[in-house]
C-alpha cells in the first residue's frame, strides 16, 4: 500500500488544496442523461493543513505519477528492472464505488462551492472531485450545461482510469457520451510505461484516445531518448493497440524517419501494421534491408510479410504465417531470393582468377534461393498426437550466405553451423498401457563432404508398458522401411592448389525394411539406502534387403537374437559434516552395472556383398557408438540406434561422491569416476569385431556449484593401457542476479594428425580449442562484451568478439566487432589459407517500439554460453 503523504504531495502540486478529509460540502445536479447520487459531505474537527512540498526539490514529475527509484519502497524497488530509474504508479482509489463500471455506479460529486443557474447550469468550484465507477474527474471549476449534456472544466483538470491518467488546463466532456476532448494535455499509460503530451487529447466513448500534434515514448520522463511526435496518435488502452498519422521518429530530438501511417502496439498484443524495418551492413552481401508488415488476419491467425533487399544478392520476400484451432497450432515460414548476384567475396573472385571452376567457388550465383519450414504440432494432450517438423533450403550454404533477416525458426539456435536439416512427420495414438506412432522421416545434409543419410518411409513403432508394483513388462516392436537414391555422386578439388583436380565419388546404396522387437521384464526395486533393478530381455532383429546391388540376392534377409540378463544396482552412504562453519552432507554412491548376452551371430550384417559399386556394405542406417562418458557406463546398449544388438557381456563399476549443502539442495561438489570390464570373447562393434579388450576408457567427471551463480564441470576420458587422454574438457559458467557473466572453457579431443602429401601441411589433428566469453557491467547499464575462440592444433583465431552494450529503460544499443574464420572455401583452399570475415555491427533497439541489427543479438547468443537466460534475468 503506498502511503498516503505521496498523494497529498501530488494534490498539492497541480493546485488541487486539499485536506487529508474531505473539508467541502457536495452539490449534486440532477441530470437524467447524467445521474447522480445525491450526497453532502462535511468535516468535523480541526485538520492541520500539510506542509507545501515543491515538486522541482525532489522529484519534478510527480504530476505524471512518476516516482524515482530512491522513492519507492523495498517491494516496489524489486519489482523494477535495473536499468530503470523509477516507474509510474497510480494513486490508490478508496472512494465508493470505485471498482464498479462507470454505467453501473451513480455519479458522485464534491466541490468548495456550488451555485445554480437559473438557464439549468451547475457550477462547481474549487477542487472539483467527480466519480462514476472507476472513472474519476478533477478540476478547479466544472459547469454542467443540463440541455447541451456537456460540461466544461478549467484550471488544473485531471482525468483518471485503471492505468490511464489525462491532465490539461481546459476540458469538454459529453455526459451522455463520456467523451471528452482536452486542451494542452500531458498522458500517462501506467502499465505499459508509456507518457506523452498533445495539444489536444481526445478521450472518445470507444476508450480510444486520440492525440492532436502530440507526442508518445516509452522513456523516462528525465531522459526522453525517442518519441514519436507530430500529425495524429491514436491509443487503445483497451485493445493496447496505437496508430499513427504523419508522425516522425526522434531520437536524441534528431528526426530520423517519417510515417505517413504507422501501427504500434501499445502493450504485448500484436496488430496489423508495418513494423520497425531491419537494417544490417556486411563485407559480402552489402546493405541489407527488410521491411516487416504484420497482418492480423483473425484471432486464430495472423501473417508478418517481409520484403528484404540486399544489395550484392538482390531482392527476395519472407514470409511467416501462424495458425491456431482447438486441435493444431501451426506455423510456416518460407524465403525466397531468385537470380543471387552471388555477393561480394574477394576470396572466391580471387579463386576464380586462378582458375578455380566457379561454379565449385560460388555454386549458388545465378541461382534461387529459398528457405521453407513447417512447424505444427496436433493434439492438444488428448490421446492422439501428431507432429510435423520439416525444413528444406535450397542448397547447402544458404544459412552461411544469407540466414534470415526476420524469421527464426524452432530448434535451430545456430543455423550458420548445421549439418542437417530435420523433415519429419508423426502420428501418435497412446492409451493406458500402450502406444502406437507411425513417422516419417528425411534429412537434408548440409555438409558438402557427406552423403545424405537415408530416410525412413515410414517408421512404425507398438509399444506396451505394463507394471505391478515393483516389476515391470516392457514391449517394444517397430518395423522401418529405409530408402535412398540408388547411387550418390559428389564433386571437390582433389588438390586445393591444382585448379584442374576436380574429381568425383559415386556409392550405391542397399535400401532396406528393418524389424526390431525388444521384449524385457524386470525388478525395479528402490529403498532410501540403494536400489537394485535386475532384468530379462529378449531382442530380434531382421532385414530385407534391396536386391539392387547385391552379389547374391538370396542372402537379403540376414537376421540375428540374443538373450540378455542386466543388473542394475547401487548403495547411498551418506554422513553430516561442518567445514569451515558451513555445514554440509557427503555422500557415498558406489554403483554397479552388469551384463551377460547370449551369442548373437551379426557377421551378416557386416560387408555385405554387392555388386557395380564401391566395395560392401555394412548394414547401417540409423546407428551410431554413443561417445565414451561416464554415463554410458550404465546403459543396456553402447549403440544409438537399433542397426545393432550389443553382445558385450561385460561389468561396469563406478563411484560418486558428493558434499551437498543441506539448506538448498545444491551440490558443492561432486566426483564421479568408473570403467567397465569386458569377457574375453569377441563383441561386436559398428563395422567389425573386436576381441581381447579387457576394459574400457576410463571414465572421470567432477562437478562444483560452490554458489547458484557458479558451476564449473570437467570430464576426462582416460585410456589406461595406452596411458593418453583422449578426451577431456573443463567448463566454468557464471551468471549472477547482478547479470554478471563469465564463461571459460577448452576441449580436446585425441585425433589422428594428417599431413598433406605434397606440401606437408597439416589437414587434420587433434582437437584443442579454448573459449573465454563474457558480458560484464560496468554499471547498472553499460555492460563489456567479449568473446575469445583460439584453436591451438592450427594456431589460429576461431572467432573474437568485442563490444559495448548500452541498456536503460527506454531504449538499448549494441556495438559490436567480430572477427571469424570463414569456412565458406573449406573445401577449396588448405585450412592455413583460410581467410578472416571482419565486421562492426551495431543495434538500436527502441524498447516498445522497434529494433535495428537484430543480428548482433544472435551473434551473442550463438557465441556466448548463457547469453540468453542472461538476457531472461534482464527482463
Amino acid at each position: 500500500m503506498l502511503e498516503a503523504s505521496r498523494w497529498r504531495r501530488l494534490a498539492l502540486a497541480i493546485g488541487h488544496v486539499t485536506h487529508p478529509r474531505t473539508l467541502a460540502f457536495g452539490l449534486i445536479a440532477a441530470n437524467p442523461l447524467w445521474p447522480m447520487a445525491a450526497t453532502a459531505e462535511s468535516s468535523s474537527g480541526v485538520v492541520d493543513e500539510p506542509q507545501l512540498v515543491s515538486p522541482s526539490a525532489s522529484n519534478p514529475y510527480l504530476y505524471l505519477d512518476w516516482f524515482p527509484r530512491s522513492q519507492l519502497d523495498p517491494l516496489e524497488r524489486s519489482q523494477l528492472p535495473s536499468v530503470c530509474g523509477g516507474m509510474f504508479i497510480e494513486p490508490p482509489r478508496n472512494y465508493p464505488n470505485a471498482n464498479l463500471l462507470p454505467e453501473e455506479a451513480p455519479l458522485r460529486a464534491t466541490s468548495d462551492s456550488s451555485n445554480w443557474l437559473e438557464d439549468g447550469t451547475a457550477q462547481l468550484r474549487g477542487n472539483v472531485h467527480i466519480t462514476q465507477g472507476y472513472r474519476q474527474l478533477f478540476a478547479d471549476q466544472v459547469d454542467v450545461n443540463r440541455e447541451e449534456s456537456t460540461a466544461y472544466l478549467s484550471g488544473a483538470i485531471e482525468m483518471r482510469e485503471p492505468s490511464l491518467l489525462v491532465r490539461g488546463k481546459a476540458a469538454e466532456i459529453h455526459t451522455d457520451s463520456k467523451a471528452a476532448s482536452i486542451e494542452d494535455a500531458t498522458y500517462v499509460v501506467h502499465d505499459e510505461f508509456v507518457h506523452g503530451s498533445a495539444r489536444f487529447a481526445s478521450r472518445e466513448a470507444s476508450g480510444e484516445l486520440i492525440l492532436t500534434e502530440g507526442s508518445y515514448t516509452r522513456c523516462e520522463p528525465d531522459d526522453v531518448f525517442w518519441r514519436m511526435t507530430g500529425g495524429e496518435i491514436t491509443i487503445n488502452n483497451v485493445e493496447r493497440q496505437g496508430t499513427a498519422r504523419n508522425v516522425r521518429l526522434e531520437i536524441a530530438d534528431v528526426p530520423v524517419f517519417y510515417f505517413p501511417y504507422l501501427r504500434f502496439p501499445v502493450g504485448s498484443e500484436r496488430m496489423s501494421g508495418f513494423l520497425f524495418p531491419s537494417v544490417s551492413n556486411s563485407e559480402e552481401n552489402g546493405w541489407d534491408i527488410a521491411i516487416p508488415y504484420y497482418w492480423n488476419i483473425a484471432p486464430q491467425l495472423d501473417a508478418t510479410i517481409i520484403p528484404r533487399y540486399i544489395q550484392y544478392r538482390g531482392t527476395g520476400l519472407e514470409l511467416e504465417t501462424r495458425h491456431l484451432s482447438p486441435w493444431f497450432s501451426t506455423e510456416l515460414r518460407m524465403a525466397g531470393l531468385p537470380d543471387d548476384k552471388g555477393g561480394n567475396d574477394d576470396d572466391a573472385q580471387r579463386l576464380i582468377n586462378e582458375g578455380f571452376p566457379e561454379d565449385l567457388v560460388l555454386p549458388a550465383k545465378g541461382e534461387d534461393r529459398w528457405f521453407v519450414n513447417l512447424d505444427q504440432l496436433g493434439g492438444n494432450g488428448g490421446p492422439w498426437r501428431t507432429r510435423i517438423d520439416y525444413t528444406k533450403v535450397s542448397d547447402a550454404d544458404y544459412f552461411r550466405d544469407l540466414d534470415n533477416a526476420e524469421l527464426e525458426t524452432p530448434r535451430i539456435t545456430s543455423p550458420r553451423t548445421l549439418t542437417a536439416l530435420n523433415q519429419s512427420a508423426e502420428a501418435s495414438l497412446a492409451s493406458e498401457h500402450w502406444f502406437a506412432s507411425v513417422r516419417a522421416q528425411e534429412y537434408q545434409q548440409l555438409v558438402k563432404d557427406r552423403f545424405d543419410t537415408f530416410s525412413q518411409l515410414p517408421r512404425v513403432n507398438f509399444n506396451g508398458n505394463y507394471k505391478w508394483d515393483d516389476w515391470q513388462l516392457l514391449m517394444h516392436h517397430e518395423v522401418t522401411s529405409f530408402d535412398h537414391a540408388d547411387t550418390q555422386t559428389i564433386r571437390f578439388i582433389a588438390d586445393v592448389d591444382n585448379p584442374n583436380s576436380e574429381t568425383s565419388l559415386t556409392r550405391n546404396f542397399v535400401n532396406a525394411r528393418r524389424a526390431r522387437v525388444d521384449y524385457s521384464f524386470g525388478w525395479d526395486k528402490q529403498w532410501l539406502w540403494g536400489f537394485f533393478n535386475p532384468k530379462v530381455t529378449g531382442i530380434y532383429l531382421g532385414y530385407e534387403l534391396d536386391e539392387t546391388f547385391l552379389a547374391d540376392p538370396a542372402h537379403n534377409t540376414p537376421e540375428a537374437s540374443a538373450a540378455q540378463f542386466t543388473i542394475d544396482s547401487g548403495l547411498f552412504f551418506e554422513r553430516y559434516g561442518t567445514l569451515l562453519q558451513r555445514e554440509y552432507v557427503q555422500t557415498l554412491e558406489p554403483r554397479l552395472f552388469l551384463m551377460a548376452s547370449s551369442d548373437a551371430d551379426q557377421s551378416d550384417f557386416l560387408n555385405v556383398s554387392t555388386s557395380n559399386s564401391d566395395g560392401g556394405n555394412d548394414l547401417l542406417y540409423d546407428t551410431s557408438l554413443f561417445t565414451f562418458s561416464y554415463d554410458q557406463l550404465f546403459r543396456d546398449s553402447r549403440f544409438n540406434g537399433n542397426d545393432r544388438i550389443d553382445d558385450a557381456d561385460r561389468a561396469a563399476f563406478g563411484l560418486t561422491t558428493r558434499f551437498i549443502d543441506p539448506r538448498s539442495g545444491r551440490d558443492l561438489f561432486a566426483a564421479s569416476a568408473g570403467q567397465i570390464f569386458y569377457s574375453e570373447s569377441s563383441r561386436i562393434e559398428l563395422a567389425n569385431f573386436i576381441q581381447d579388450v579387457p576394459r574400457s576408457e576410463f571414465a572421470a567427471r567432477l562437478e562444483s556449484r560452490p554458489t547458484d551463480a557458479l558451476r564449473i564441470s570437467s570430464e576426462v576420458i582416460y585410456h589406461d593401457t595406452d596411458h593418453t587422454i583422449n578426451r577431456g574438457n573443463v567448463t566454468l559458467r557464471y551468471l549472477d542476479n547482478d547479470f554478471r557473466l563469465f564463461n571459460v572453457g577448452y576441449r580436446y579431443l585425441r585425433k589422428e594428425e594428417i599431413y598433406d602429401t605434397t606440401d606437408s601441411y597439416l589437414i587434420q589433428g587433434p582437437v584443442k580449442q579454448g573459449d573465454v566469453s563474457a558480458a560484464w557491467p560496468i554499471n547498472n547499464r553499460l555492460s563489456i562484451l567479449a568473446r575469445a575462440a583460439y584453436d591451438f592444433t592450427f594456431d589460429r583465431e576461431l572467432e573474437y568478439l568485442a563490444g559495448l552494450e548500452y541498456d536503460t529503460c527506454c531504449y538499448r544499443t549494441r556495438l559490436l566487432w567480430r572477427r571469424e574464420l570463414d569456412n565458406d572455401l573449406a573445401d577449396v583452399v588448405p585450412p592455413e589459407e583460410l581467410q578472416f570475415d571482419e565486421g562492426i555491427y551495431i543495434e538500436l533497439q527502441l524498447k516498445g517500439l522497434a529494433g535495428i541489427g537484430g543480428s548482433v543479438t544472435r551473434m551473442l547468443s550463438q557465441g556466448i554460453a548463457n547469453f540468453d537466460q542472461r538476457e531472461v534475468l534482464k527482463q
